[in-house]
């Protein structure tokens, strides 16, 4: 196994390390460097794996080098470590709005780079994770990157022209989603339900649903027609939604998103 290491230990940091661990990479084949010192010693009790006093021994003693620093610090992390680097490394990104021509510029010579955009559900391996190359990258080397990250959800292969929209529906989505949950649980209690059952409620309505809609491959159109009955209850309460315009906010929410993450990349 080749050794990989990760620069910046924060949640992502840690659910990367914790997929890796599970896959059955070895600890002594991680090595990780993290600014904020009670949250290395964490990291060390936690998982028993090696803390690197030195971002150019991290990258001079990795294969693979994760990049899972907040994008402010980006240019500052990238100007430490590129005279360590060289076409045998590969990096991989998980920070937001930095993209590969950022990265190339910061580095100043040819570099493999994969940028991955995972979202927070790879904490429990349910997350959705956009990746995306630069050319150098061969077929095979894709390929084992995404082994690594296989045990944190699925993987969604898109070009980088693509990303902020994958920021926007990947990595916000679960946002606006725990907002539509939290007013279903609202609901629950103003007609009445208590809130802890209507809590347990509306997560099963969503669990339920989403086991239903992979079982049994259906289209969530579809499986609402099977839901909406003729003068039923469904059906009055989507006349409302639609008559909000539901839908049409849902949209403008994650064009808004993306065109922020368009923003941010700049």
């Amino acid at each position: 196994m080749k050794t990989i290491g990760i620069i910046g230990v924060g949640n992502m940091g840690e659910s990367i390390i914790k997929a890796l661990l599970k896959k059955g990479v070895k600890k002594e084949s991680i090595i990780f460097s993290e600014v904020k010192k009670e949250r290395a010693r964490a990291v060390k009790k936690n998982f028993g794996i090696k803390e690197s006093g030195k971002l150019s021994e991290l990258v001079s003693g990795a294969d693979y080098i994760i990049l899972a620093v907040k994008p402010q610090d980006s240019k500052t992390v990238l100007s430490e470590i590129a005279p360590f680097f060289d076409l045998s490394k590969i990096i991989i990104t998980i920070m937001a709005g930095v993209t590969t021509s950022n990265i190339l510029s910061a580095i100043g010579k040819p570099v493999k780079i994969v940028k991955a955009m995972p979202n927070i559900c790879v904490k429990v391996g349910e997350g959705v994770i956009g990746i995306t190359h630069n050319k150098t990258v061969k077929k095979e080397e894709l390929k084992k990157v995404k082994d690594l990250f296989e045990p944190l959800g699925k993987i969604v292969e898109i070009g980088e022209e693509l990303m902020d929209a994958m920021t926007a529906l990947g990595a916000s989505g679960p946002a606006f989603f725990l907002l539509f949950l939290e007013a279903m649980i609202d609901a629950g209690l103003k007609i009445g339900i208590p809130r802890e059952k209507a809590k347990v409620i509306s997560a099963q309505v969503v669990k339920g649903t989403l086991k239903m809609l992979e079982e049994e491959g259906i289209h969530p159109t579809v499986m609402r027609d099977m839901i909406t009955s003729p003068g039923g209850t469904t059906i009055s309460g989507i006349a409302v939604l639609e008559e909000k315009a539901f839908k049409g906010i849902v949209i403008e929410a994650i064009e808004k998103a993306s065109k922020r993450a368009k923003e941010l990349s700049l």
